[in-house]
Order: structure tokens, then C-alpha cells, then sequence
């Protein structure tokens, strides 16, 4: 007889790599195989991965493109993975280094307090 893996139908716990830190950074996504891009703003980002809402009135599901993703003066290369009704879930192909999520979310701040 086989063991169970999950004998109590327990929900797996989800728990991220890394922190997410709430954000609005203007920036760009650009579908790299249609060379299409969207103008619009990361609300919120992690050394993975960041939530980017297109200003568009109806998002398309678009998981599996690949995207980069330009804010900052950085060009991030990433995945969508989501879609969701706040925009789209990117994981980039490669982590963010320390200076470049410092970069980033210090800009958001800047861009925050000139509103």
C-alpha cells in the first residue's frame, strides 16, 4: 500500500521567495515576440518578479509571452505567468541584484513624492 502524501487534504501553504515591495514606477512592457509594447506602471516588485497594470481598458491573458520589461533606465527580460484584473505577474528570467531593486524602488519614491 502506498503512504499518502497529504492524508488531510491540507491546502499547501504558498509562501514567495522574496518580499514584494508596493511601488509605482512608470515603465514599459514590451511583448518581445510581437514587438509590441504597453505603456503603464509596476505596483509592486520583488528580486523575482514584479505586478506590471498596462494602461488598458481590458488586459489580454498572455501567459507564457515573453516580455521585457523596461523601467528606470533598467531592460528587464522576464515571463508573464499571470493575468490578472491588476495588471500582469512578470517573473524575470534572473534576479534582481540588491542595487538594481534599490534603483528601482528609490525611483518609485522619487516619482511618488514629485505627484
Amino acid at each position: 500500500m502506498a503512504l499518502l502524501s497529504n492524508p488531510f487534504n491540507r491546502k499547501k501553504i504558498f509562501a514567495r521567495a522574496d518580499a514584494r515591495h508596493e511601488c509605482r514606477i512608470e515603465g514599459e512592457i514590451i511583448l518581445t515576440e510581437k514587438m509590441v509594447s504597453y505603456e503603464g506602471r509596476l505596483i509592486n516588485l520583488s528580486r523575482g518578479g514584479a505586478m506590471f497594470r498596462p494602461r488598458l481598458a481590458y488586459l489580454m491573458n498572455r501567459r507564457g509571452d515573453a516580455v521585457q520589461v523596461q523601467a528606470a533606465g533598467l531592460a528587464l527580460a522576464g515571463e508573464i505567468v499571470a493575468t490578472t484584473p491588476l495588471g500582469f505577474g512578470v517573473r524575470f528570467d534572473q534576479p534582481l541584484s540588491d542595487a538594481e531593486l534599490a534603483h528601482l524602488l528609490g525611483h518609485g519614491a522619487s516619482e511618488a513624492a514629485a505627484a
